[in-house]
């Protein structure tokens, strides 16, 4: 049985820079299945942002198709489409972007207020995100008051308050020390192992790479090689790619 969520079907970037074309993304080719934790790695500059950012609806193609199940993305209007991100999509970026001014409960209810939910509802759901990353203690707390992995886990809690089929993360442990990277790993590895959560991101963090069951190695904006990690405990499946 195909169950597979995202395809992506002979997918192009290029930017326009003076008189060149800058080609970043290069005829690419990939279906991702649902539940699946994927990998994306390569040299910088090789292009790991950049499908990321296309994968997330966060840019358009140059050329090509990027399908969710059956809906091509980049043919729905922009209200739509935006309106397709915030239901079935979270992003975790290498930076926090937590409001500075706000405690890490308001900072993730903000999601579901901007969709008109109600306070209520949204304040229950923010405690159930926050206890998820093991912050339960810490919702009254600004920004500036917890440690750099405490802001990651508000903003991965602030991703997960819409319940989306999809996370992306693009250098989530990135800013972090080792120590604390790991703890970055272990919620988002959970999330995915516990909840069935789509995890697709982007590092250079070896050790976070190989958890995924599915790496995707770039090289100069065309996918080099897709190695299917038999170590990683959700390919226990078996599932073919």
């Amino acid at each position: 049985m195909n169950n597979s969520y995202i395809r992506v079907e002979g997918v192009n970037k290029s930017f326009q820079i003076g008189t060149e074309t800058l080609h970043v993304l290069k005829n690419i080719h990939l279906t991702i299945r649902s539940g699946e934790m994927v990998s994306i790695v390569g040299a910088s500059g090789a292009g790991k942002s950049t499908l990321l950012h296309l994968l997330g609806a966060l840019d358009r193609p140059s050329g090509g198709k990027i399908y969710y199940q059956d809906i091509n993305v980049f043919e729905l209007e922009e209200a739509k489409l935006a309106q397709f991100r915030n239901t079935h999509i979270g992003f975790v970026f290498q930076f926090h972007h937590l409001l500075p001014e706000f405690t890490a409960l308001e900072n993730v209810m903000m999601p579901l207020l901007i969709r008109r939910v109600s306070k209520s509802v949204a304040k229950e759901k923010a405690h159930i995100a926050l206890q998820e990353v093991g912050l339960q203690a810490r919702v009254r707390h600004k920004p500036g008051e917890l440690s750099g992995g405490e802001q990651q886990r508000v903003a991965i809690a602030r991703a997960i308050i819409n319940e989306p089929t999809v996370i992306f993360a693009d250098e989530p442990t990135g800013n972090l020390d080792t120590k604390t990277g790991e703890t970055i790993s272990d919620v988002l590895c959970r999330l995915n192992q516990e909840h069935g959560m789509m995890i697709i991101l982007v590092t250079h963090n070896e050790n976070l790479a190989h958890r995924a069951e599915k790496i995707i190695h770039l090289r100069d904006g065309e996918i080099e090689q897709i190695e299917i990690n038999k170590n990683s405990s959700r390919t226990e499946d078996n599932r073919s790619l």
